[in-house]
């Protein structure tokens, strides 16, 4: 069974903290999914693309978790907000909104 895909919709500079948490775990672990999130930025954003720009990038729910998990290792002042914004996306998801 193919696990099913969440859209999230995050700026760049919340994608580049995500990708900053993953890089403190194990390489085998998140070695595909930080290819996954450059792959899906760099079809979205351009070169020069502000930090606040918005893009979608898709996650399996195994993935989110694991997002979810590297964030939580991360001090909470700096990923709070992300959290937050990711709970609430999921949860819409989740209700099929």
């Amino acid at each position: 069974m193919k696990p099913s895909l969440i859209p999230l919709q995050i700026s760049l500079a919340q994608a580049d903290l995500i990708i900053e948490a993953l890089a403190e775990r194990p390489f085998k672990q998140v070695v595909e999914l930080i290819g996954q999130f450059n792959q899906q930025a760099a079809t979205q954003f351009e070169a020069n693309a502000a930090t606040d720009s918005i893009g979608q990038f898709i996650v399996s729910a195994p993935q989110l978790r694991l997002l979810i998990e590297a964030l939580g290792e991360l001090p909470y002042n700096r990923v709070h907000s992300l959290l937050a914004q990711l709970h609430q996306q999921l949860a819409s998801f989740t209700r099929g909104e």
